[in-house]
């Protein structure tokens, strides 16, 4: 059992101007944050001194801007062409208009082949010392098998989807509604995606659930991103989303039902939350139950902000201090400091 002050640190990485796909975060900095995370959890553990507090289990949630990531078993460079395609720009509907963005590249440490991330989606990761005795404790299998269960339970408690597991990885739901919505018929289709790395028994990465985009058989190349790909190396698989089985209406009306019935999801500062945001808040509080904390400690935005600003900081001194690039260290790019202007000016407006 875990001590009684320990909750699960929930920090979501906001996009800073809802509805405008642009001003999402940078993936580049999400992974930062992560590392940081996932160094001081290790240094815990090398550390026999009781000076040094172990880090609680921390989720860090976002949506980022278009990205493809390529897993382990793309052991074949990309050819020109093929990086050309995926590199180019997407579009987008937003408030401010149509909008074209730039798509990265990135090898992520997990298995599996390319994959997608961007706007729309929520992406969540946990980082937590799976062996910790500060809460329940699992196997590499239990542990991927609890982020598949509490996307389950969520998808489920907030839209009424019948999503389940198969012999391939990720959560699956059925293509279609029939009668009111919440019974389901058809294919099964791919709705959220799962990768893991360990190492020492901290966690990185983690699911990433599709909440309002196209799934893979709708639209082009220009507008839809799951056409320049085969998603994770499944042929024949699909890939499909909350909005496009029960339709935005029917989304927006259940997650401001949850709202309403005071079910931790309340707007802070009078901000109100993306519908991302929303569905990381539940499975926050999912996630927190099943591995034996008591409830959540969600980070406001003007703490995510100074957040931020530290790790950006770090991250340029150690560029100049080891500016051959060895080591694994990546230098902060101008995506990662506009979005830390508009996060600073976000958190102004409502604080």
């Amino acid at each position: 059992m875990s001590p009684p002050s320990l909750r699960l640190r929930h920090i979501h990485l906001p996009t800073t101007h809802p509805s405008i796909p642009a001003c999402s975060p940078p993936y580049s900095l999400a992974s930062r944050l992560q590392s940081y995370l996932r160094r001081r959890l290790l240094d815990s553990k090398d550390s026999s001194s009781p000076a040094i507090d172990t880090p609680p289990p921390t989720l860090i949630s976002f949506s980022p801007l278009p990205i493809y990531t390529l897993g382990r078993r793309q052991t074949s460079p990309l050819t020109p062409a093929e990086s050309a395609r995926l590199r180019a720009p997407l579009h987008f509907s937003s408030l401010s208009g149509p909008q074209q963005i730039p798509v990265e590249t990135l090898h992520a440490p997990r298995g599996g082949l390319t994959t997608y991330h961007g706007p729309g989606q929520i992406v969540l990761w946990p980082v937590m010392d799976l062996k910790s005795r500060d809460h329940s404790q699992f196997t590499v299998r239990c542990y991927s098998r609890l982020l598949e269960n509490t996307t389950i339970s969520t998808l489920g408690s907030l839209f009424g989807l019948k999503a389940q597991v198969t012999d391939d990885p990720g959560v699956w739901v059925p293509d279609r509604a029939a009668g009111c919505g919440t019974e389901l018929e058809g294919e099964l289709r791919k709705i959220a995606a799962l990768g893991v790395h360990l190492r020492r028994h901290v966690s990185g990465l983690g699911t990433a659930i599709n909440l309002d985009m196209d799934g893979s058989e709708r639209g082009t190349e220009e507008t839809n991103p799951w056409k320049r790909i085969t998603a994770c190396g499944l042929e024949g698989k699909s890939v499909t989303s909350v909005r496009q089985i029960i339709g935005t209406e029917e989304m927006d009306r259940r997650l401001s039902q949850f709202e309403k019935q005071g079910s931790g999801l309340e707007p802070e500062g009078g901000r109100k939350k993306t519908r991302e945001e929303l569905v990381a808040d539940f499975w926050a509080r999912e996630f927190a139950q099943r591995i034996g904390v008591e409830g959540v400690e969600k980070v406001e935005p003007n703490e995510v902000a100074l957040v931020v600003a530290d790790r950006l900081v770090d991250a340029e001194k150690h560029w100049e201090e080891n500016n051959d690039g060895q080591g694994g260290l990546e230098k902060v790019d101008e995506r990662e400091r506009c979005y830390f202007r508009d996060l600073e000016a976000m958190t102004r407006r409502f604080h």
